[in-house]
C-alpha cells in the first residue's frame, strides 16, 4: 500500500497518514483542527459531540428516534387522546339512578391533565323529566351542589311525556381527576317519580316504518385535554 505522510504536529506521537489508493487519510488517534470549512459529502460515527446546530440547516426527513430525552419542547395542542363508547341497541331501566350501558375508559398522561366528558343520544319514557349524571370509577361526578334533599345531577331531559315519542339528549362536564389511573367513565339515568326509561327507542316500540319508531344510537366521548391548555373557572 502507497502512502503519504504529511508530516507530525509538535508534542505529538501521531501521524497523518494518506492512502493513495483509496484516498482516506487516517489521523490515527489525532483531532482535525482547522479554523476554516471541513467539506464532505458523508460524515460517520456519534454525533454526541456536535453543538450549535441551526435548525434552519436541517432538511430531510428523520429517523425514528426516542423522544423520551427531549427537553425544551412546548405542547400546542390541546388534546391529549380521546376514548369514545357507541351504543346502538337499547337499553331500559326504573328506579334509582341505574346505568344506561356505556362506558369509557380512560388512562390521563399526567395529573394536571382535565377530562370531558360528553354524551348524546335519545330516550323514550311517559315522564315529564329525566335526570343523568355521570361517574368515575362508580362515583357520581360533574354533578350540582347539593341542595337540601334535591337529587344532584350532571344534566336534565325534558321527557317526551307520551309513549310514542323519543327525547334528544345531551350532557358534558369537565373534570380534574389527578390522576394516572385508569378511570371509567359511564352515565346513569334516574326518570321522574322512579319510572321507566328506555334508551335509543320511544316507550312502546311499536314495530313499524313511521318515524317514532325509529332506533337511533348513543355515544359517550371521553377526552384527554393538556391542563396548561385548560382553564376551569367556577
Amino acid at each position: 500500500m502507497a502512502i503519504s505522510i504529511f508530516g507530525t504536529k509538535a508534542n505529538n506521537t501521531d501521524i497523518v497518514v494518506k492512502d493513495t489508493a483509496t484516498g482516506d487519510v487516517d489521523l490515527g488517534s489525532g483531532d482535525l483542527t482547522s479554523t476554516g470549512t471541513v467539506t464532505g459529502n458523508l460524515f460517520s460515527g456519534s454525533g454526541a459531540s456536535l453543538t450549535a446546530l441551526q435548525s434552519a440547516q436541517l432538511t430531510g426527513a428523520l429517523p425514528a428516534i426516542d423522544g423520551s430525552a427531549l427537553t425544551g419542547i412546548s405542547s400546542i395542542g390541546t388534546i391529549v387522546k380521546m376514548a369514545a363508547y357507541e351504543h346502538t341497541g337499547t337499553a331500559s331501566g326504573s328506579g334509582a339512578f341505574s346505568s344506561i350501558g356505556v362506558a369509557v375508559t380512560i388512562t390521563p398522561a399526567s395529573t394536571s391533565n382535565k377530562i370531558l366528558l360528553f354524551v348524546t343520544g335519545s330516550i323514550g319514557t311517559d315522564k315529564n323529566t329525566v335526570i343523568g349524571r355521570f361517574t368515575e370509577n362508580n362515583a357520581a361526578v360533574g354533578i350540582g351542589d347539593p341542595s337540601g334533599s334535591r337529587p344532584r345531577c350532571s344534566f336534565k331531559i325534558r321527557g317526551p311525556h307520551d309513549n310514542n315519542h323519543s327525547a334528544i339528549f345531551a350532557g358534558s362536564a369537565i373534570l380534574s381527576p389527578n390522576s394516572t389511573s385508569a378511570l371509567t367513565y359511564r352515565v346513569e339515568f334516574n326518570a321522574e317519580s322512579n319510572g321507566t326509561w328506555y334508551l335509543n327507542r320511544s316507550w312502546n316500540d311499536q314495530n313499524g316504518t313511521n318515524a317514532p319508531q325509529g332506533r337511533s344510537s348513543t355515544y359517550l366521548y371521553a377526552i384527554e385535554l393538556a391542563g396548561s391548555n385548560t382553564t376551569i373557572t367556577t
